[in-house]
Protein backbone atom coordinates (compact mmCIF):
# COMPACT_ATOMS: atom_id res chain seq x y z
CA UNK A 1 0.00 0.00 0.00
CA UNK A 2 1.03 3.07 -1.21
CA UNK A 3 1.31 6.52 1.46
CA UNK A 4 -1.32 8.78 2.18
CA UNK A 5 -0.55 12.52 3.07
CA UNK A 6 1.20 12.32 6.57
CA UNK A 7 -1.22 15.21 8.00
CA UNK A 8 -4.07 14.00 7.30
CA UNK A 9 -3.23 10.18 8.87
CA UNK A 10 -1.82 11.52 12.02
CA UNK A 11 -5.22 13.71 12.29
CA UNK A 12 -7.05 10.42 11.40
CA UNK A 13 -5.02 8.56 13.80
CA UNK A 14 -5.72 11.47 16.36
CA UNK A 15 -9.46 11.55 16.06
CA UNK A 16 -10.05 7.34 16.17
CA UNK A 17 -8.61 7.56 19.78
CA UNK A 18 -12.31 9.04 20.66
CA UNK A 19 -13.93 5.48 20.74
CA UNK A 20 -16.99 6.77 19.75
CA UNK A 21 -15.88 7.86 16.64
CA UNK A 22 -13.81 4.63 16.25
CA UNK A 23 -17.02 3.11 16.16
CA UNK A 24 -18.81 5.70 13.10
CA UNK A 25 -15.36 4.90 11.32
CA UNK A 26 -15.54 0.89 11.78
CA UNK A 27 -19.42 1.10 10.51
CA UNK A 28 -18.16 3.10 7.44
CA UNK A 29 -15.92 0.77 6.81
CA UNK A 30 -17.56 -2.10 7.26
CA UNK A 31 -20.21 -1.29 5.61
CA UNK A 32 -18.40 -1.09 2.00
CA UNK A 33 -16.78 -3.79 -0.21
CA UNK A 34 -13.46 -3.99 -2.41
CA UNK A 35 -15.37 -3.67 -5.37
CA UNK A 36 -16.83 -0.44 -3.87
CA UNK A 37 -13.54 1.02 -3.22
CA UNK A 38 -12.59 0.12 -6.91
CA UNK A 39 -14.62 2.43 -8.58
CA UNK A 40 -14.86 6.54 -8.39
CA UNK A 41 -18.45 6.84 -6.64
CA UNK A 42 -17.63 4.28 -3.89
CA UNK A 43 -14.15 5.60 -3.02
CA UNK A 44 -15.51 9.47 -3.02
CA UNK A 45 -18.06 8.39 -0.79
CA UNK A 46 -16.01 6.66 1.56
CA UNK A 47 -13.36 9.81 1.91
CA UNK A 48 -16.55 11.94 2.60
CA UNK A 49 -17.87 9.77 4.88
CA UNK A 50 -14.57 9.27 6.88
CA UNK A 51 -14.28 12.72 6.85
CA UNK A 52 -17.62 13.61 7.95
CA UNK A 53 -17.75 11.28 10.96
CA UNK A 54 -14.47 12.32 12.58
CA UNK A 55 -14.87 15.70 12.10
CA UNK A 56 -12.34 16.62 9.37
CA UNK A 57 -12.73 19.01 6.68
CA UNK A 58 -10.39 18.40 3.96
CA UNK A 59 -9.48 20.11 0.58
CA UNK A 60 -10.86 18.98 -2.75
CA UNK A 61 -7.23 17.85 -3.61
CA UNK A 62 -6.84 15.87 -0.62
CA UNK A 63 -10.18 14.25 -1.49
CA UNK A 64 -9.48 13.45 -4.70
CA UNK A 65 -5.96 11.78 -3.26
CA UNK A 66 -7.44 9.96 -0.79
CA UNK A 67 -10.46 8.49 -3.31
CA UNK A 68 -7.52 7.95 -5.66
CA UNK A 69 -4.92 6.11 -3.29
CA UNK A 70 -8.63 3.97 -2.04
CA UNK A 71 -9.33 3.04 -5.73
CA UNK A 72 -5.19 2.10 -6.35
CA UNK A 73 -4.31 -0.09 -3.07
CA UNK A 74 -6.91 -2.47 -3.39
CA UNK A 75 -8.12 -3.05 0.05
CA UNK A 76 -10.82 -4.96 0.75
CA UNK A 77 -12.55 -3.79 4.27
CA UNK A 78 -14.28 -7.46 4.75
CA UNK A 79 -10.71 -9.14 4.96
CA UNK A 80 -9.66 -9.65 8.14
CA UNK A 81 -5.98 -9.51 7.01
CA UNK A 82 -6.55 -6.52 4.99
CA UNK A 83 -8.26 -4.35 8.22
CA UNK A 84 -4.99 -5.40 10.35
CA UNK A 85 -2.39 -3.95 7.24
CA UNK A 86 -4.45 -0.77 7.48
CA UNK A 87 -4.28 -0.69 11.16
CA UNK A 88 -0.45 -1.16 10.83
CA UNK A 89 -0.64 1.88 8.41
CA UNK A 90 -2.30 3.72 10.74
CA UNK A 91 0.35 3.02 13.28
CA UNK A 92 3.20 3.79 11.02
CA UNK A 93 2.58 7.70 11.36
Amino acid sequence: MGRVDPHLMKMFKCKIANPAVACRVYKVLRSCTYHDLRHPAGAYSVVDRLAHCCGVAITPAQREYGARWLMNCGVDPQSPWHRRAMWGLLNSY
